[in-house]
């Protein structure tokens, strides 16, 4: 009972963090004409990191341990920190900024089948006959969510094509880090440890391009109003924080592809998110999808194992027929 108690408490969590990671696209939405792409990729990043750093550093006083200062205590995280945050991130915004709405949503849609990659490379992850139903009752539930986006797309259109790419590596780079950060949980660092070291990576990586390429202008973010504030606010400790310390939370009982299937319900809610903040209108065919998604995700994650039993007695069966 304990058991199934955790699955379904680990099940709530991830639909959560999809909820945060979906609130990134109308936050970048509501600044995104305002402040350029470096300075919204990174300065929540770095937001983030001082706002998250006096955490760790009560965590490590508990713990008995010091701050991780050394390039031997760090190395750990900075391919992450570089690919899978920095990199990622203005990857994430420059192609939003290049590509229309609908091709990166549909884009964004390749990320677990770029972790399933992943996992099984770094991992040895291996998908099983529970994983693949649910991959395609998610695909189904995909179809009928981000139908408006696949109506929409044109993913070789020219003036959208280098956009798209980019778009593209950073679904890539953030599968990257999904499965990297897997790694890292099983070798027992904290969640606070991955994410406080792998954004301090990133965000000295960030400072360069704040200072030469776009140039950081406070006053102009300052004076930008209250709602570019909140949205900075927003992404700063949902987006880059909270969501991510879950995300590691999860990790530390459950696959990483079993995990991020759950970002198929990101078309359903970014669609929801849309009808709340920008009055947009959401399809019954879309709420049959994020059910559809929903019910998916909660064949793998919680009852994977009930189920696949459940396929081998069938199996078992066929056989005894046969003979």
């Amino acid at each position: 009972m304990k058991v199934r108690t955790q699955k379904i408490e680990d099940w709530s969590i991830i639909i959560l963090i999809n909820i945060m990671w979906a609130t990134q696209v109308p936050a970048v939405k509501l600044v995104g004409d305002r402040l350029g792409p470096i300075t919204i990729a990174f300065v929540p990043l770095i937001i983030s990191t001082v706002l998250f750093i006096p955490l760790l550093l009560i965590e490590n006083r508990k713990r008995k341990v010091h701050f991780r200062w050394r390039f031997n205590e760090i190395k750990p995280f900075i391919l992450p920190g570089l690919a899978g945050v920095a990199l990622m991130q203005y990857a994430y915004t420059l192609g939003s900024t290049m590509t229309s709405e609908a091709n990166a949503g549909i884009l964004t849609l390749t990320i677990p089948v770029f972790v399933t990659m992943f996992a099984s490379l770094m991992l040895g992850e291996k998908l099983n006959t529970v994983r693949i139903t649910g991959f395609l009752l998610t695909l189904g539930g995909v179809a009928l969510t981000s139908l408006p986006d696949l109506a929409g797309a044109n993913l070789m259109r020219g003036s959208y094509l280098t956009g798209n790419i980019v778009f593209l590596i950073a679904c890539g780079l953030c599968a990257f880090y999904n499965t990297y950060c897997k790694i890292l949980v099983e070798k027992k660092y904290t969640e606070l440890e991955i994410l406080v070291y792998s954004s301090l990576v990133a965000s000295i990586a960030g400072i360069p391009l704040l200072i030469w390429v776009q140039p950081l202008n406070l006053p102009a973010i300052f004076h930008s109003g209250k709602t570019v504030l909140a949205a900075i606010l927003e992404l700063s400790l949902v987006v880059y924080g909270v969501s991510l310390l879950l995300f590691f939370y999860v990790l530390k009982r459950m696959d990483v592809s079993q995990a991020i299937l759950g970002n198929y319900l990101l078309p359903f809610f970014i669609a929801l998110l849309g009808v709340l903040i920008f009055h947009e209108k959401i399809t019954p065919l879309m709420y049959l999808g994020g059910g559809i998604i929903i019910i998916s995700t909660l064949m793998v994650s919680v009852y994977e194992k009930e189920l696949l039993a459940f396929f081998r007695k069938g199996d078992q069966r066929a056989e005894a027929t046969d003979q």
